[in-house]
């Protein structure tokens, strides 16, 4: 525990040290109120993890901010205000392919907090994998759909001038295999365990949470 807090302090300082510079220099090469609005963003967003706690009343998973600060950084400062998505044209479906597999954690953590018992059964394992499947695609369709609201803005976040529908649609079928691999790893992680086998990322992060503010195992 000591251990990952201190690396999420590390995390932490490095994002706040890359963010600035990319704010500068975002906001030098192109000052609009949409770049604005993004810097204010991407330096408010590290806080909501511990909004989270406090309104909610849950105990830290400093795994879980680590993952989380990591991806906002890839997505928000590096990608949009360092003008990582010129630089490289795959990045923009990489981070809708990640947010799938977050997506779905987040789905498999409702899933089992909302479950009366709260316990891990095996039985659970094709109900919990296909609801963080669905919870990953309805998380994608959000997306998209706030993303055509910003377009009001004048910017153009889904590149409609460019690819009509072509962005949209791959950015939902990209998260959508994600998630599909998250509730893979959710259906292997419930009917198999005790068994030894390794958990990965996805499995330690939803453990990690489950163990802190669900229940203990």
């Amino acid at each position: 525990m000591d251990r990952l807090r201190g690396l999420r302090g590390g995390t932490l300082l490095f994002y706040y040290v890359f963010t600035l510079c990319a704010a500068g220099y975002g906001l030098r090469r192109d000052l609009t109120a949409y770049n604005a609005l993004l810097a204010a963003a991407a330096l408010a967003l590290p806080a909501v993890p511990f909004a989270l706690y406090r309104v909610c009343r849950l105990r830290p998973v400093y795994l879980l901010e680590i993952v989380f600060d990591w991806f906002v950084l890839a997505a928000v400062p590096f990608a949009s205000l360092f003008g990582g998505y010129e630089w490289l044209p795959w990045w923009d479906k990489l981070l809708h392919f990640l947010s799938g597999f977050l997506f779905a954690v987040l789905g498999m953590v409702v899933y089992f907090a909302k479950k009366p018992s709260h316990a891990l059964d095996r039985e659970d394992a094709f109900n919990a994998s296909l609801y963080t499947w669905m919870f990953a695609v309805l998380s994608a369709v959000l997306w998209e759909i706030w993303e055509y609201l910003v377009s009001f803005s004048g910017a153009d976040p889904q590149q409609v001038a460019s690819t009509g529908v072509g962005d949209t649609m791959q950015d939902m079928i990209v998260c959508a295999v994600g998630g599909l691999l998250t509730a893979r790893s959710c259906w292997r992680y419930l009917r198999h365990r005790g068994e030894g086998r390794r958990k990965g990322l996805m499995m330690s992060l939803f453990e990690a949470y489950y163990r802190e503010n669900i229940r203990k195992i």
